[in-house]
């Protein structure tokens, strides 16, 4: 922490939680989490569950799914700045 070096724990996990409900997360924060919304429907979460499942048995698919979800947050900062200039 700050300019101190800490070890890293394998077992740690770090949770947290808003009142907020709905919040935003960016894309990069977005596929580095995982999210849990406890006001979810029951399709919304077996499309989560189906996440954890593909991430756990391929996660080769995830990554590239993560590479994805990254190339598409740049296109549309790069489409935005397109529009601004226009």
């Amino acid at each position: 922490l700050g300019d101190k070096t800490i070890t890293y724990s394998e077992t740690f996990k770090f949770f947290m939680t808003t009142t907020l409900p709905n919040p935003h997360y960016s894309p990069e924060i977005s596929v580095k989490v995982t999210l849990l919304n406890f006001a979810i429907t029951p399709t919304g979460l077996e499309d989560q569950m189906l996440g954890i499942v593909v991430a756990k048995e391929r996660p080769d698919l995830e990554e590239q799914k993560n590479q994805l979800v990254k190339e598409n947050a740049k296109m549309n900062r790069q489409l935005k700045e397109i529009e601004g200039e226009i």
